[in-house]
């Protein structure tokens, strides 16, 4: 086999004389993902870990110290004859490995400049954890004799009891949270950021992380490997401990890899669940308020942080080792650079992450939603800190924007003028992301898309429809059944109050009583007659109001329709209050829907709506067209209807705080009075209903600036 080939390299003779071998704290495993085989490489003095193809494999596995690049490189193209690596790539490879430190010996110049691409990637590293409080570690102790001396008392856990008490006590401990759910999330933000609750917090959140990392060690204990790093991490500025758990990486079973990941995440839910136990049956105090605290920590973050695979935390690295995607997030990132550098920018030469079938739909779906997530994310926490701190808020706002908006700008900027991939596509590359950036903005900026605004009503009877008791007393007759058609007038219910009853005969008596007197003094005392007459016009004023009173005790239909009342067995003999409602005479074929718009949009639905339409839940296939009859000038936090409430099945919260059965909503509402613009028959009152307000198509960046000014003015109280 001679070496003028094409793949042979004009500066090999410096490198050829090499004998790379590997140092000794060097560790290879064979790993399979997603149907490929895959070498890792374990430094176990630092704790990283190198994937190699099988070519690249076969080749570290020839260095062994007495064979030169030379012969490796010979070898390698009689055993792969058909396949052989170029003299470019092996010294590549070797640059690699030197590169990563685990090479010993003197290395030649050549292989020193190519790895010097590496440490300048660890310089920026470095840099980024400077600038990252998040990454600053401190490492403290070696706690692997300790774990391996308690390890017999943490076994049984690792078992199938182990498991049921886990899900006997969380499942109790879930049942229990549903249960005593409102109690728990009343005022929770408020009570969370309450300085007297804080120092609760910075004791609870080590503690509780404390026990989750040793969940990861001990976890990786019982299947075999090492753990020889325990530390401080700030988070946030706040001291955290850590493990050192990357000899999991090791395990050649994807699952005992994914349980070692999972394992702080079921040590926080198992402690969530006895701190919630606690909180029920404790009595307030230092320890419930502890108890409250270990559950948010337990439970919450797991939820939104820890579990998360969106994040770059435990759940990430279960997700990465269950799809067998190891590095999802940073090769996901690097797909998106892919496809950018090389069907945009037209670079030939970019390097496709992709190693296996289905990863590029992985990668495409990840690297947009954890980017999404995690700005969401990040700004709700710095909303939230500023609503209680409004400066240091201002101040995570600032770095949040600079380190996921502008430096990531910033790079890109750096990359299009002076990198040397570009070469000769600079222009093209500028000028595309030039068009990009101007489509951009055109689509923001300056091209009207549809606007509308969604909200729920419930279909109810007009005003006229209630027939309520025009006086307090007894039921003493209806003349109606439920269901039965009735004109206008039509008398339903008769109300029997003695009382008032007594007071027209008084009155009547005493009515009767002035004109005797009156025609017997009348050609007398001119005097007396006058005074008479007053009484008798007062008296007769009264007897008159008495008698509509009594009137009023006998209701009547406001206007044609179906009676809608309880059985007449069910009324007769009822003690009533006046304006108690007692029947509906409904007319189904023109309903009135009674719509409440969020407090944030009802300045929206005022002035711009150009067309309203309507889906009734029990027919959504069908749209009608309507319009608005009656607005309330003001807005309230009263529910029409408990239908519209997350309890009847609707969407808006209720206010904790309002006594039970109360139609209190959490935040203010636009009360509107709908009809549709051709009547249509509805079944039932009650039915809840889908209302889209229709508005002027205005471009996405005006919508974005108002939503963001309301939230704004909402949370941090600039104007009422």
């Amino acid at each position: 086999m001679t070496t003028n080939r094409s793949w042979s390299s004009g500066s090999w003779y410096r490198v050829a004389g090499y004998r790379p071998s590997l140092r000794h704290h060097t560790s290879i495993y064979r790993h399979v993902y997603r149907g490929e085989i895959w070498y890792v490489l374990q430094d176990r003095s630092s704790g990283r870990f190198h994937r190699f193809t099988p070519e690249a494999h076969r080749l570290i596995a020839m260095m062994d110290g007495r064979r030169t690049l030379e012969q490796i490189w010979q070898l390698a193209c009689e055993q792969l004859p058909t396949d052989a690596v170029t003299q470019d790539e092996l010294t590549s490879l070797v640059g690699r490995l030197y590169t990563a430190d685990v090479l010993r010996g003197d290395v030649p110049a050549d292989i020193q400049e190519l790895s010097e691409r590496g440490r300048r990637t660890r310089r920026q590293k470095l840099v980024r954890s400077i600038l990252n409080p998040l990454a600053l570690r401190l490492p403290i102790i070696d706690p692997d004799e300790f774990l391996n001396a308690t390890m017999p008392l943490i076994r049984p856990l690792f078992s199938v009891f182990g498991a049921l008490a886990w899900l006997a006590v969380v499942g109790y401990g879930g049942v229990l949270v549903a249960l005593n759910w409102a109690p728990l999330t009343e005022n929770v933000i408020d009570r969370v950021l309450a300085s007297e609750n804080l120092l609760l917090l910075l004791l609870a959140y080590p503690s509780v992380k404390a026990v989750h990392e040793l969940g990861h060690a001990y976890t990786i204990k019982r299947w075999g490997g090492t753990v020889h790093e325990i530390g401080i991490m700030f988070l946030v500025f706040m001291p955290v401990p850590y493990v050192d758990a990357s000899d999991s990486a090791a395990f050649a079973s994807k699952w005992r890899r994914a349980l070692v990941g999972s394992a702080g995440i079921i040590v926080e839910l198992f402690l969530a669940a006895i701190a919630m136990i606690v909180w029920v049956d404790a009595e307030e105090g230092f320890a419930r308020a502890f108890a409250f605290n270990v559950m948010l920590i337990g439970g919450v973050s797991t939820l939104l942080f820890n579990g998360n695979p969106l994040l770059r935390f435990d759940g990430y690295y279960v997700l990465c080792d269950l799809i067998e995607i190891p590095n999802l997030g940073q090769r996901a990132n690097r797909y998106l650079a892919y496809l950018l550098q090389r069907y945009v920018f037209g670079i030939q030469w970019s390097e496709n992450p992709v190693t296996a079938r289905g990863e590029p739909a992985w990668f495409l779906v990840y690297a947009i939603a954890s980017f999404v997530y995690r700005l969401t994310v990040t700004f709700a926490i710095v909303g939230l800190v500023a609503t209680q701190f409004f400066i240091v808020g201002v101040i995570l706002a600032i770095w949040a924007v600079f380190l996921m908006l502008v430096l990531p700008v910033l790079k890109m900027g750096w990359f299009l003028l002076n990198s040397p991939m570009l070469r000769r596509k600079r222009g093209r590359a500028l000028a595309a992301t030039a068009a990009l950036l101007g489509a951009l903005a055109a689509v923001l900026l300056a091209v009207p898309l549809p606007h509308n605004t969604m909200a729920e009503g419930v279909v109810a009877p007009g005003p006229e429809a209630y027939v309520n008791a025009g006086g307090e007393g007894t039921i003493a007759e209806v003349f109606v059944q439920p269901g039965e058609t009735v004109r206008a007038g039509t008398p339903l219910v008769r109300i029997d109050d003695p009382l008032i009853e007594s007071q027209q005969h008084v009155l009547e008596a005493r009515v009767g009583e002035l004109q005797e007197r009156l025609a017997a003094e009348l050609p007398n005392d001119q005097v007396a007659v006058r005074i008479m007459r007053e009484e008798l016009k007062t008296a007769e004023a009264n007897l008159a109001n008495i008698r509509s009173r009594i009137a009023d005790l006998t209701l009547k239909a406001g206007a044609d329709g179906r009676v809608i009342m309880a059985t007449p067995e069910d009324l007769v003999g009822r003690y009533v209050q006046p304006g108690q409602p007692l029947a509906v005479v409904a007319r189904f074929e023109d309903p009135l829907i009674r719509v409440v718009v969020p407090e944030s949009q009802a300045n929206l639905v005022q002035r711009n709506t150009k067309a309203l339409q309507v889906r009734f839940v029990s027919a959504l296939d069908r749209v009608y067209p309507a319009h608005v009859v009656r607005a309330t000038p003001s807005v309230t936090r009263d529910l029409p209807s408990l239908a519209l409430s997350t309890e009847g099945g609707g969407t808006i919260a209720l206010d904790p705080n309002s006594p039970q059965g109360a139609r209190k909503a959490l935040t203010g509402l636009y009360h509107l009075e709908v009809k549709l613009d051709e009547p249509r028959s509805v079944l039932a009152y009650g039915d809840r209903v889908y209302v889209r307000f229709s508005h002027d198509d205005t471009p996405l960046a005006q919508r974005l600036y108002r939503a963001a000014l309301q939230v704004f003015l909402r949370y941090f109280s600039v104007v009422s």
